[in-house]
């Protein structure tokens, strides 16, 4: 962030135009004023460059109004002689006044500048918390930190990391553009690396190098240098420029850090959930495939062996367990097969226009030819209520809830099935007569291959019926949710949004 203050050559030309302005107006107004007034005309000139400039051009252009005061306005005039005390007494205090305003005027721009600055500062700072609080990958933060820098700074950024076999050093992001980086600049990199301190332009490591190198180290981990690039100096940037590109590596090295940590913590609750999902399945597969097999097996095993001495019923019944037991196992393998087209984004949404009684109906037929032992008392609305759905699939999430009520239900209870509206949404209500689930498992019972220990699963659950339920319903912008019921057991709501109704052909 270069300065707006004048301090070099330029400022002393300034001060010299500033001067002999001064005099042109004072010959202008000779005439009109008294030598005492002119003096203001050149105090002017003197805080019009003091305040653009440092303390030694003020004090030089106080010291050439000075002179040229005495030499063209107070008698004598065109020599440095003056007569009378009067006139000594007024260029003096010309001289003192100018040399004080100068210096106040100086202090005062030097503060104002310094506020100019903070604000800047924090302002950019302010900026690249949010921008990094929005970002969590390190190419992100990589680019968010030069763009803002380097505009911020008014020069070329780059952000340089180490990486590959063997380490070489490489642009990961800069702004404007991007620099070349010269054999002084890598090895203003590595030492800069190296001793965790600035080398490059303007110090005493690398000198030769274009780029000035700030360190990017956490406590644990080195996260590369940021460089300021400055194709026309070798000098080490202001003080300015400095804090604030000391205070970006604090703030980048922060968000870098964060974001290595939060990366580490995700890799390990993904490992984590992989290793659940793994023994979960390896224990799901173990049982519900092994057992209806195992049935099955049994079962056409004692058909084998002993077909001529087994009565009629007997030998019915057991053809009825092997069917049975072949449909439980044909279940299991389609839930798998839905579970993995929920995972990977390949489920086809078909939608139609549906009444969400008829919805219902049919899961209730289904539920009653797998389970004829089992009621359900159904409560619909009079009135036809239209669903835009994939109608199958929403037929099988009833399905998943019924047949997940008739486990756990007793022996004769029936369950309940309510369908209401509530605003812009249909509830489909199933409350069964069972134990109950838990507080604390209302929402982990809808986690793959999860079962609840005292709630609406037992052994013969797979743990998969409520996770399609929950994924196929969300497909279709709705939700699923246990509630508890105020008479015991337990209470799974389908909600699904209600579209806006299709215009009839008259």
């Amino acid at each position: 962030m270069p300065s707006r203050r004048h301090s070099g050559f330029g400022a002393y030309v300034y001060a010299t135009l500033a001067t002999a302005l001064a005099f042109v107006l004072a010959f202008l107004a000779d005439h009109y004023l008294s030598v005492a007034n002119l003096a203001l005309i050149f105090l002017t000139a003197v805080l019009a460059v003091a305040v653009r400039t440092r303390m030694r051009v003020a004090a030089y252009t106080a010291v050439l109004c000075f002179l040229g005061y005495n030499f063209f306005f107070t008698p004598p005039r065109y020599t440095f002689t003056i007569d009378s005390a009067d006139d000594v007494l007024t260029v003096g205090l010309f001289l003192i006044v100018a040399l004080v305003c100068s210096r106040l005027a100086t202090q005062l721009a030097d503060k104002v500048a310094s506020l100019r600055a903070a604000q800047v500062r924090a302002g950019a700072l302010l900026e690249l918390g949010q921008r990094l609080k929005a970002d969590s990958d390190e190419t992100s933060l990589h680019r968010v930190t030069v763009e803002i820098a380097a505009r911020t700074l008014q020069t070329t950024t780059a952000l340089l990391v180490r990486d590959g076999e063997p380490p070489t050093w490489r642009v990961a992001a800069s702004a404007p553009q991007m620099p070349t980086l010269s054999p002084e600049d890598l090895a203003a990199a590595d030492f800069c690396d190296r001793l965790a301190a600035p080398a490059g332009r303007g110090t005493r490591r690398a000198s030769r190098a274009r780029g000035w190198m700030i360190p990017l180290h956490a406590e644990t981990r080195r996260h590369g240098v940021l460089a300021l690039f400055d194709a026309e100096s070798r000098d080490l940037p202001d003080n300015e420029q400095r804090h604030l590109a000391e205070a970006f590596v604090r703030t980048i090295t922060q968000a870098l850090e964060h974001a290595r940590l939060t990366e580490a913590l995700e890799k390990a609750r993904v490992e984590g959930e992989t290793e659940r999902l793994r023994n979960a399945l390896l224990s799901s597969v173990s049982h519900d495939l092994r057992s209806p097999l195992v049935s099955m097996i049994g079962a056409a095993d004692t058909l084998s062996n002993y077909d001529r001495d087994l009565p009629e019923p007997e030998r019915r019944q057991l053809l009825e367990a092997i069917i049975e037991e072949g449909k439980r196992l044909d279940r299991y393998i389609q839930n798998l097969l839905d579970m993995a087209r929920l995972g990977h984004g390949e489920l086809k949404l078909h939608r139609d226009w549906v009444d969400a009684a008829e919805i219902a109906v049919a899961a209730v037929a289904r539920l009653h030819r797998m389970h004829p032992e089992q009621t359900v008392e159904s409560r619909l609305p009079r009135d036809t209520v239209l669903l835009y759905v994939h109608p199958a699939l929403v037929e099988q999430a009833v399905f998943n809830i019924l047949e997940n009520a008739a486990h756990v239900s007793p022996p004769h209870k029936p369950i309940d099935m309510d369908i209401t509206l509530h605003d812009d949404w249909l509830h489909i209500d199933i409350i069964d007569r069972g134990p109950g689930i838990p507080d604390a498992e209302r929402e982990r019972i809808f986690d793959t291959f999860y079962s609840v220990a005292r709630g609406d699963r037992q052994a013969r659950g797979t743990g998969l019926g409520l996770s399609i339920c929950r994924g196929l319903i969300g497909a279709h912008g709705g939700r699923v949710e246990a509630l508890s019921t105020p008479h015991g057991g337990s209470m799974l709501r389908i909600s699904l949004p209600l579209p806006d109704r299709p215009e009839m052909d008259a």
